[in-house]
């Protein structure tokens, strides 16, 4: 049988409707839906769901409606129906016109299951320590809701909160620390999780020199990440010292900077120079953060500025990446 291949040209449907894309790897999948691989491949075997596209070195590439579902079926499956009757429903649902799968009729989770609850259960075990419980929620939570979902109505709702609770008095600076610890290290396991970058041109994405605050972008590193994107993580703090010699053999298309003090963004100053050592055409830069608000670079560096929801920035530096 002939591997399906990945195109990603301007005229794929899936850059139409990005529900479509394949992005998540079989080891992603299985921890967001909580099925083994083993299971994964089962299904798609006997019964044809689901269908994800295949890499160029034959892995499979699973996309968010294929996330869909997986989570409709398995949670059929744990109410008491068979895999096979589950299979059946749903091409009865869809020969009635009713895909159940569909953006605009998707079944809502649970008021149990709401977007504030977990939130705040996954609060609790953080403070409690309990990373057992923590790891649970965070599982349920991305098996119910999409990635950017949980990152900013979840992840950040609590890191935010515990912050402000540690500046009251009210909490321990340790609670605090093992918090950040503990989602930044989940963050990272995500990245190791995604897919291999499917789509052209590589972002470099850095906190700028000084910058140690780098939860904030490091998640939008794991959304463009899990989108397909080629993004190499350089962390906190980047010394701009030789960056250069570094940058050049990976031809960056984009570079992202993101700082929340002010002497850290003035650092970048130093960029311009960093730009005239790379052929045209030159990398577009990107700053984002607190830092940018009231300053912003000499006009020499034609940076691009960023605010606004992680979705809105992720979705500008798409545009940017396809030229648009």
């Amino acid at each position: 049988m002939e591997k399906e291949k990945v195109n990603y040209g301007m005229d794929d449907p899936a850059l139409v409707n990005p529900h479509h894309v394949p992005v998540y790897n079989i080891k992603a999948v299985s921890r967001l839906v909580g099925l083994l691989p083993v299971t994964l491949r089962a299904w798609e075997r006997r019964y044809g769901l689901p269908r994800p596209s295949r890499g160029d070195q034959g892995y499979r590439l699973y996309s968010e409606y294929d996330l869909r579902l997986l989570q409709w079926l398995k949670r059929h499956v744990d109410a008491g129906m068979s895999i096979g009757r589950a299979v059946e429903y749903l091409n009865e649902l869809r020969a009635m016109g009713k895909d159940p799968l569909a953006e605009q009729t998707v079944v809502q989770p649970e008021r149990s299951a709401s977007l504030e609850a977990l939130s705040h259960q996954f609060l609790n075990a953080l403070i409690n320590f309990n990373e057992e419980s923590a790891t649970e929620i965070l599982r349920r939570s991305f098996s119910l809701y999409s990635v950017d979902q949980v990152l900013v109505h979840i992840i950040t709702p609590v890191l935010v909160e515990l912050g402000e609770r540690w500046h009251r008095g009210e909490l321990p600076i340790a609670v605090e620390h093992y918090a950040t610890q503990f989602c930044m290290q989940y963050l990272m396991s995500m990245l190791s999780a995604s897919a291999p970058p499917a789509r052209p041109g590589v972002i470099v994405a850095a906190c700028a020199p000084g910058e140690l605050h780098q939860i904030g972008l490091l998640m939008l590193v794991v959304m463009l990440r899990w989108r397909g994107w080629d993004v190499k993580y350089f962390g906190q703090d980047l010394p701009l010292d030789r960056l250069e010699e570094a940058l050049l053999p990976l031809r960056p298309r984009l570079l992202l900077f993101t700082a929340t003090r002010r002497d850290s963004a003035v650092q970048l100053s130093q960029l311009p120079h960093i730009l005239k050592q790379f052929p045209d055409p030159q990398p577009i830069v990107v700053l984002g953060g607190r830092a940018f608000l009231d300053h912003q670079l000499p006009e020499e560096i034609p940076a691009v500025y960023l605010n606004g929801t992680p979705a809105e920035i992720v979705a500008r530096i798409e545009q940017l990446m396809v030229g648009d």
